[in-house]
This record gives structure tokens, C-alpha cells and sequence, in this order.
């Protein structure tokens, strides 16, 4: 494990000089979040596992949000691409897409592919994870209680937080096993990340970033009721942008995909690891 000098940690493990693989936790995650990953691809690829400061082995905070994890993430990158003598593949979760999408587009020649597991997307589209300033405001009005409970770890934010979690999985075995990682990433967290999800948060905006995305790109989501993607005006944009350089795919699961259903997105990791590798 290394430690980096913002206070993340990156677990390092597989078969040096192999291509790179950087995988990268959401809200609440870490190194666990890949566990069936890790155990999967360090046989034949070099394998880096990113943990955000405060999460799992990295240093631990009072607080952290997303810009926080993208000074983490990016020595992240730097370190595995160094490493490795190339760029990596990154495969990111949840709300780690933000950051890694950020990367994609302005680290020239660090990431080769991006694959983003059911990928929470921002500014993605109007009325998607953005509210006005004067919704913002009243929600987080509304949530105060909710919030302040967040910041001391009481009662309401556990429940809530648990419940949160087990909508995640479909497979309750699975769940029940991952929940005592997630559990501990509740005070630091929760309250940060409720309130920058009232509002855009600057230089993480997908819509923009699909602008100037210019690397194989994978978008793999947990099935839903609508059966299309959560933020069709995006997909489209990157389709525009990339044409057969974008895959976009839908199977059954909850939001810990990779937890919930890990063969089914190894297998998927695997095929778009042969296309960005084949060129």
C-alpha cells in the first residue's frame, strides 16, 4: 500500500509491467468495494485500488468532499501510471465517476479506457442531480435534521444510511457482509456530500465534461423501471462525441454492482479491457 501526500492510499497489487487497471470507490466506499475485482484481474494486469483520504487504510479526516478526492484520485493516477510505464484503465463506481470523467479529460495520456459503474453523473442533464438555488436552499432546510443527525453519527442517519444501503444489493448476503465496511464512512461523509448534491458542484459538471472526453468510454447501469439510462441528453453527447468508442449497457442489480452481480461485471470489465487493449 502506498500513502500519498494529500492522504489517500493506494493498494497496489498483480503482475508488474502488465497493463494498469485503477479502480476507483463512490460515496461511503474503498478497497473492499473491490474485492471480487481485485481478485479477478490481478492474475494478468497490474492492479491499483484508490482509497479516498478518511476511507478504509488512507489517513483519517474530520471532514472530505469530492474536490478533496480529486487531488487524492489524481496522485492516484499518477502513481499507477508511473508505475506502470503507461496509461490505466480506470474503472470507477457511483459518485467516483465525477472525478474520474474530470480525469479522463484533463490528464493528457493517463487514462486509456473509462468504465463507469452505474455512474452517478452530476450536472448530466436538467433535473438530473442538480437542483436550483432556490430548491437547494429550501432542501437543505428540509434535511437540516437529517444533516446534523449525519454529523454526529446519531440514530436517524444509521437507519436512513442503512436503508440506503440495502436498496444497493439485490443479493442479501452480499449486502449484509459489505455493510460493516460502509458503515464506518457514515460521519465523514454523509453531511459533506448530502449538501453538495443540492447544487453543481464546479469543474465536476458530466454535461460539460462529455464535451471533451476523447478516450474509450463504458457506462454500465443497474436496471431500472424506465429501462433506458438515467440521463439520455448525456449518453447522447457522448455518443456524438466518442460514436463506437462508447458502450452503454443496463443489467439486473443494485447500485453496488460490482458487489451485487460481480461476475456479470467482470465479464464486461473483461470484454472492454480486450477492445481498449486490441486499439
Amino acid at each position: 500500500m502506498l500513502t500519498l501526500a494529500s492522504g489517500g492510499a493506494l493498494h497496489v497489487a498483480g503482475v508488474p509491467g502488465r497493463p494498469a487497471i485503477l479502480f476507483v470507490h463512490g460515496m461511503g466506499g474503498g478497497a473492499w468495494s473491490w474485492a471480487p475485482q481485485r481478485a479477478a484481474f490481478a492474475a494478468t494486469r497490474r492492479v491499483g485500488i484508490w482509497e479516498a483520504r478518511g476511507h478504509g487504510a488512507a489517513a483519517p479526516v474530520a471532514d472530505a468532499g469530492l474536490a478533496d478526492y480529486y487531488v487524492d484520485l489524481r496522485e492516484a493516477l499518477a502513481a499507477v501510471t508511473a508505475e506502470a510505464g503507461g496509461p490505466a484503465v480506470v474503472v470507477a463506481h457511483s459518485i467516483g465517476a465525477l472525478p474520474a470523467f474530470a480525469l479522463a479529460c484533463e490528464v493528457p495520456g493517463a487514462v486509456r479506457g473509462l468504465f463507469l459503474v452505474d455512474p452517478f453523473y452530476g450536472a448530466g442533464d436538467p433535473g438530473y442531480g442538480r437542483f436550483t438555488p432556490r430548491a437547494g436552499a429550501l432542501a437543505r432546510v428540509l434535511c437540516r435534521p437529517l444533516l446534523d443527525s449525519f454529523a454526529r453519527d446519531g440514530a436517524l442517519s444509521r437507519f436512513l444510511a442503512r436503508r440506503l444501503f440495502a436498496a444497493a444489493f439485490t443479493d442479501r448476503a452480499r449486502m449484509t457482509a459489505a455493510w460493516a465496511e460502509q458503515r464506518r464512512q457514515i460521519p465523514l461523509e454523509y453531511r459533506r456530500m448530502l449538501a453538495e448534491s443540492f447544487e453543481s458542484v464546479e469543474g465536476f459538471r458530466a454535461r460539460d465534461l462529455a464535451q471533451r472526453i476523447d478516450v474509450p468510454t463504458a457506462l454500465l447501469e443497474a436496471a431500472h423501471k424506465a429501462g433506458r439510462f438515467r440521463a439520455p441528453r448525456l449518453v447522447a453527447a457522448l455518443r456524438e462525441r466518442l460514436g463506437g468508442r462508447l458502450s452503454v449497457e443496463t443489467i439486473p442489480g443494485g447500485h453496488y454492482l460490482q458487489l451485487d452481480r460481480p461476475a456479470e461485471v467482470n465479464e464486461r470489465i473483461a470484454r472492454f479491457l480486450e477492445r481498449v487493449e486490441a486499439g
